[in-house]
């Protein structure tokens, strides 16, 4: 083979090498750049006013001693026939995929407050917990007076109707509250809860 020949191949070897590290290299940047566009901002709606109510282990639990952690807020009463429960049953799924991510307690937290506090009582709400294996070193079940829990349900945009039956129709809404107390989304409930868009969303605040 001649040395123009031999160059000339050199040459073409090079230049293949070159375009395929730049594929390469492009490849890399639009997988990063994928996953960076995949975690798109999540809005603050509005910041969520300090609260204290009382925890079913007969504590006092105040709003603002979770600073710093992503709150997942749900409203309901134990009496419920099938909204509520569906939707706490889906929290504690919720609540096993956390923990194997080492997320939950730590950086997420549950709360779930009663409308329903005369029947709600601490044993009440202790024996629901139990139920539904909440882990109540993450997860909070909260009651109060009812002037105390109207303050907050309208605080989170929630009305709240009392039945003749002693039942409660209300908004199907839950709320996920980031570490400075700022609501950034609201979600359905029951099933119209997207499991994987919440978790997704609890994980990136939480980063």
């Amino acid at each position: 083979m001649s040395e123009g020949a031999q160059q000339q191949g050199s040459a073409l070897q090079r230049h293949w090498f070159t375009v395929l590290a730049g594929v390469i290299i492009l490849a890399i940047v639009g997988v990063l750049g994928y996953k960076y566009m995949a975690k798109e901002p999540i809005p603050v709606m509005k910041p969520i006013a300090d609260f204290t109510l009382d925890n079913s282990d007969g504590t006092s639990f105040t709003f603002s001693e979770g600073k710093g952690k992503v709150r997942l807020v749900e409203f309901m009463f134990t009496n419920c026939p099938d909204i509520c429960p569906a939707t706490t049953y889906n929290m504690s799924k919720l609540q096993e995929q956390l923990k194997e991510k080492k997320l939950f307690g730590d950086k997420v937290e549950f709360i779930s407050i009663t409308f329903d506090p005369d029947f709600d009582t601490p044993e009440v709400l202790q024996q629901y917990a139990a139920k539904f294996k909440a882990d109540q070193s993450g997860w909070k079940f909260l009651r109060g007076d009812a002037q105390a829990v109207e303050k907050v349900t309208k605080d989170f945009g929630i009305a709240v109707l009392k039945q003749p039956d002693g039942s409660f129709a209300h908004t199907a809404r839950m709320f996920l509250v980031d570490g400075d107390g700022n609501m950034r989304r609201a979600y359905g409930m029951a099933a119209d809860m997207d499991m994987e868009q919440m978790l997704k969303e609890m994980e990136q605040l939480a980063d």
